[in-house]
């Protein structure tokens, strides 16, 4: 096998396949990693001992366990215990020296006949294999890579792909990193972006899997490690995500991409509101692109980027005094800095999505610690200009809403010139209201696009035209 599918390095696109994360079986399928740890997994040592290596996975029988190459498969050798040895714990690496045996008490059990490695003797090994493992894709890859046929910003871009990367959970919160869309441009076309990233990814990561598998009929504990829930949450289960941070299905890591309501639009970490002159997306197969994420996506796991308690205060400082400014600059009252209100100040609201931006963007640098510098910049650069542009254009929708009524069709506007009409529009009894020229210049859309846009909104009844070229909001 390794003859015929091995290589140094680890390919990533020469293969499509349509297998599950713990299924996988071919060359092409594994990581560059995963093929070390295959070489590493059983050595001979003299007549019938051998010496085996790997990731331990509990099985519901007390004395057997799966021992795996790596923690993303559910094959490899069942090891047996005698009543007198302790169990290695689930998910640990270790390394067992025995013989092959036929379990008698899985015969009975189970009527099925299982060949298993009898325990003479292991040990725990270390997990210090870091150095050893070559980095996935970058992020700009990894968005490149995924985002070739979607048209949005690139700063939304790398948001999204950062579900991929994910983040290592940091004390007692789940790990993972949420971002909510706050759609004004059309639903159906958000729609069909969530569909396309969940395509990506195989059935185990893409969806809550059961507790066990069946592995040669013996009952396996499924891993824990990583799940992506993409679509339409409700709002208790985001709660339980985004506000107690914690996964009531006890995954290690859990990222989120929803579409958001205006109740739930204030949960995720990171909001994002999409415009419809700014996003669009072409249909393409996304199971081509399954095994290039999924091999990256499962090597990030791998790295736990730590940080000091010292760069945590001094983060969290900046952070609220940040969403302090916020909070004046919108006019908002105090309560937006609440647990679970949109500038949510708590240890575990916006201080720690910082916090998760921050990991997550190391992870994907594939680098080990975390700097205060690093920090700050994730909430200057990510998270604070998501917040900005989300609770401006929830204004504009809000204000729109009050004025023409909850079900008139933002998406059809741009929402650039919406926004520059409300701000020159005095609102004076007898003013003649801004020029197209004026509309265009504050909205930074060529001419032609505020035209178009102030037609639209002409023919919807929102907007009149008082004199030829000057226009004024119903």
């Amino acid at each position: 096998m390794f003859v015929e599918h091995g290589s140094s390095f680890d390919r990533l696109a020469d293969a499509s396949s349509p297998s599950d994360i713990f299924t996988r079986q071919f060359g092409t399928e594994f990581t560059q990693w995963e093929f070390m740890f295959l070489q590493r997994f059983h050595e001979r040592l003299s007549g019938k001992k051998s010496l085996y290596r790997g990731f331990v996975h509990h099985t519901r029988d007390t004395s057997l366990v799966l021992l795996t190459p790596s923690p993303w498969l559910m094959e490899g050798e069942f090891i047996f215990f005698k009543d007198d040895q302790k169990l290695p714990a689930d998910g640990s690496y270790i390394e067992v020296i025995g013989r092959r045996i036929a379990d008698a008490g899985a015969l009975q059990r189970s009527k099925t006949l299982l060949r298993a490695i009898s325990v003479d003797s292991y040990q725990m090994l270390p997990m210090d294999f870091m150095e050893q493992i070559a980095p996935p894709m970058s992020l700009k890859e990894l968005s490149s890579l995924l985002f070739e046929r979607v048209g949005m910003a690139e700063a939304s871009k790398r948001v999204f792909a950062r579900l991929f990367v994910s983040s290592p959970p940091y004390q007692n919160a789940i790990g993972g990193l949420t971002t909510g869309i706050q759609a004004i441009a059309s639903q159906t076309q958000i729609k069909r972006f969530l569909s396309f990233i969940r395509r990506v990814l195989p059935p185990s990561i893409a969806r809550r899997t059961a507790t066990n598998m069946d592995v040669r009929g013996i009952k396996v504990m499924n891993p824990r490690i990583f799940r992506v829930d993409i679509g339409s949450l409700s709002h208790s289960r985001l709660e339980n995500l985004c506000i107690e941070r914690r996964d009531p299905s006890g995954f290690r890591e859990v990222s989120i991409g929803t579409l958001t309501e205006s109740e739930t639009a204030i949960l995720p970490d990171i909001p994002l509101a999409l415009a419809s002159e700014d996003f669009w997306i072409e249909t393409g197969n996304p199971m081509e692109l399954r095994l290039p994420i999924l091999k990256s996506a499962i090597t990030y796991q791998l790295l736990t980027p730590s940080l000091s308690q010292r760069t945590i205060d001094s983060t969290t400082k900046h952070v609220l005094s940040r969403l302090e400014d916020l909070q004046e600059s919108f006019g908002l009252d105090e309560s937006a800095l609440a647990r679970g209100h949109v500038l949510d100040a708590d240890t575990l609201g916006k201080p720690l999505s910082t916090l998760k931006i921050a990991r997550s963007t190391a992870r994907a640098s594939w680098k080990d610690k975390v700097t205060t510098k690093e920090m700050k910049s994730a909430w200057d650069k990510i998270l604070e200009p998501a917040l900005k542009e989300f609770l401006e254009l929830s204004e504009i929708r809000k204000v729109s809403e009050e004025d023409w009524g909850k079900g008139a069709r933002f998406d059809k506007f741009n929402t650039k010139v919406l926004k520059a009409i409300r701000d020159l529009d005095s609102g004076k009894r007898g003013s003649l209201g801004p020029t197209l020229q004026e509309i265009a210049e504050e909205a930074g859309v060529e001419r032609h696009v505020a035209a178009e846009t102030l037609s639209r909104m002409k023919d919807s009844g929102v907007l009149y035209e008082p004199r030829p070229g000057h226009y004024r909001l119903v």
